[in-house]
Parts: structure tokens; C-alpha cells; sequence
């Protein structure tokens, strides 16, 4: 809590009311580090604070879910998440998930006071997870980073199921696309 205090004051030499606005008022110390911490564990940088605690603020007044509040500021860094995982041509090399498995997955997870619950049999989910880890395997032969692309409302299940067996795998919803950004398939996980 210590380090996110420190973060947040110096910024607030540069930006003082982007912080006055977020905190206390509107969230937590405590709350914030929560969700940079969750940015941090997808590997998602953080150096851009200020446009993280905008977006907080932006959200904190609709929602006070630790989830949603991360989605939020993901979908506000869409430019640098796309810039990590495209090439020179813009290009994003993805696997993509059917329609279908996203609805078995949104329907195997819930949200509680603790985060997300799979609900899913664990044979299920390893069926998903081995599906993904094939549709993504040309893009580890050819040395691309693994991207798997999602709809929004599942991307956070799907990050927790497969976070532990593939946690070089990074999963990006279509908000976080930016429009320069040419998204080329590479393979669709089917059940």
C-alpha cells in the first residue's frame, strides 16, 4: 500500500486534480491498488497512471466492482495493449473464440464478493483450455506473442481459467482493439 501511495503522490505534483477527484471521494486507497494489481498480474503496465486513475474516476462513480473498474481502464489503455501484441504493420495475430463457448463460459462463471467463481467441471474447462492452447500454438512456433481475442463480458473468465496453465496467454476483449489495428485470425476455438 505503501509503494501505491508513493505512486500516487507523485503524481499528484503533475496532475493534482485527477487524484483529488478519485481518492478519497470516489474510491479507496486500498481499492485502487486493488485494481492495479489486477492490471499488473495480466501484465498490463501501469506507467500510465494518470489515464488509469481518469478512467477510474470515469467508472468509480457507476460501479464499485474491483471487474468491472479493471475492464474499464483495459478498454482506456486499448492503445497501449494493441502497441504490445501488434507488429510493424499494425498487425494483431489472434485466435478467437466460437460464439458458443463463450456462452458456456459466461453461464459457468459468476461474480462474487471474492471475484469470479468457475462453476464449470474441471473437465470442461481443461477441454477449453486445450482447445485454446492448439489455436494459439502457431503463433508460439512462430514466435508471435499468443493473443487470444474475446467479447468483453467473458474476457475476464476467460483470463482466470486459463491464467494458470497458459499464463503467457494474453487474453484482449474487441474493446480493447484500436481502429488502426488489423486483427488477423489465426485460428477459432470451437468446443
Amino acid at each position: 500500500r505503501d509503494a501505491t501511495r508513493h505512486l500516487i503522490d507523485e503524481l499528484k505534483k503533475t496532475s493534482p486534480t485527477v487524484v483529488e477527484e478519485l481518492i478519497p471521494g470516489a474510491m479507496k486507497l486500498a481499492e485502487v491498488q486493488q485494481v492495479l494489481q489486477m492490471l499488473l498480474r495480466e501484465n498490463v503496465s501501469i506507467r500510465r497512471l494518470e489515464l488509469i486513475l481518469e478512467a477510474l474516476g470515469d467508472a468509480a462513480l457507476r460501479t464499485s466492482d474491483p471487474i468491472a473498474l479493471v475492464e474499464h481502464v483495459r478498454s482506456r489503455l486499448a492503445r497501449t495493449l494493441c502497441a504490445a501484441y501488434r507488429d510493424s504493420e499494425n498487425r494483431l495475430r489472434a485466435a478467437t473464440l466460437d460464439p458458443e463457448i463463450e456462452d458456456q463460459i459466461r453461464e459457468g462463471v459468476e461474480r462474487t464478493e471474492d471475484g469470479l467463481c468457475v462453476r464449470m467441471s474441471p473437465q470442461a474447462v481443461e477441454e477449453i483450455r486445450r482447445h485454446v492452447a492448439e489455436q494459439i500454438e502457431p503463433l508460439v512456433q512462430s514466435n508471435r506473442p499468443p493473443v487470444l481475442l474475446v467479447e468483453p463480458r467473458v474476457r475476464p473468465a476467460v483470463r482466470r481459467i486459463t491464467a494458470a496453465a497458459m499464463p503467457e496467454l494474453a487474453v484482449l476483449s474487441y474493446n480493447e482493439i484500436t481502429r488502426d489495428t488489423i486483427v488477423e485470425s489465426v485460428g477459432l476455438v470451437k468446443a
